[in-house]
């Protein structure tokens, strides 16, 4: 869902240029998560029954092998939860702001990735939208395309995607109104 907090100066985030003016917001559509969350279940529910065939069917005499067996269930049990966590870590840093001048894509994780990739909505040539298949036109979302001179910015999982498109569409007009009205400016100085 867009997220479209009141429009006020002091909104700040990473790569902010001044007099640039916070449009609007999001992350990827939730449908990106459905698949570790499934992953997620499925462990539990291994372990969960690995375990109960382990202790309470089987009943091991052995204190040494029960023990053995306990630590790596557990082991199993948060290398799960940790990959779960690391992905909507992943998912939940993954943030596209728009601007009245730029597109940012801001691709962040806790320890290793740093990304920041702009594009000036001004130039941008073309803005295509795709959504293939059932799914994505029932849910709504897919990619958008962002072509500018040397630069090709794909946006995919982007929810509500026809509202955003239509947006963009919109500040691309009004930012190119404004670099043509101080072009114009200048040659008149």
């Amino acid at each position: 869902m867009v997220k479209s907090p009141p429009l006020t100066a002091d909104t700040e985030f990473q790569g902010k240029h001044p007099g640039e003016a916070f449009q609007f917001s999001f992350r990827q559509h939730w449908i990106r998560l459905l698949w570790p969350f499934t992953k997620l279940i499925v462990w539990h529910l291994l372990i969960i029954g690995i375990a109960f065939v382990t202790f309470a069917m089987i009943r091991i005499p052995d204190s040494f092998t029960r023990r053995a067996t306990l630590v790596l269930l557990t082991v199993f049990y948060l290398l799960a939860n940790f990959e779960f966590l690391a992905r909507f870590y992943r998912h939940y840093l993954y943030v596209i702001v728009i601007t009245d001048k730029k597109i940012h894509r801001i691709k962040k994780s806790l320890i290793i990735l740093d990304d920041h990739q702009s594009i000036d909505l001004w130039a941008l040539q073309d803005i295509n939208k795709y959504q293939h298949g059932l799914i994505q036109n029932l849910l709504g979302f897919g990619s958008i395309e962002l072509e500018a001179q040397d630069t090709l910015l794909r946006i995919h999982f982007t929810p509500a995607i026809a509202n955003i498109y239509e947006k963009l569409m919109h500040l691309r007009e009004q930012a190119r109104t404004q670099m043509s009205y101080r072009g114009t400016a200048q040659q008149k100085a």
